[in-house]
């Protein structure tokens, strides 16, 4: 078996093991399931600086406040 192989091999167990514990974490019932749910969570959550779809806006707190929204939604500008 070439290197190349055992690698396709290892990304494959690696895949299906990451399928059962997705599908072991939807359950959300025993402990092991729980502990799947973490490991699912701490794999796929990307750190914040690496986020794209992070708004420094919302980050930051500066949207609208309610009259402003109110105003634009209903076509007023000034």
């Amino acid at each position: 078996m070439s290197i190349d192989e055992k690698l396709l091999r290892k990304r494959e167990r690696s895949a299906a093991l990451m399928m059962w514990m997705a599908k072991r974490s939807s359950y959300n019932k025993s402990l092991l399931d729980k502990a799947c749910r973490w490991a699912v969570n701490r794999a796929t959550t990307l750190p914040p600086e690496e986020d794209f779809l992070r708004d420094p806006l919302i980050d930051n707190d500066q949207g609208f406040d309610p009259d402003e929204l109110d105003r634009y939604q209903r076509g007023e500008t000034g």
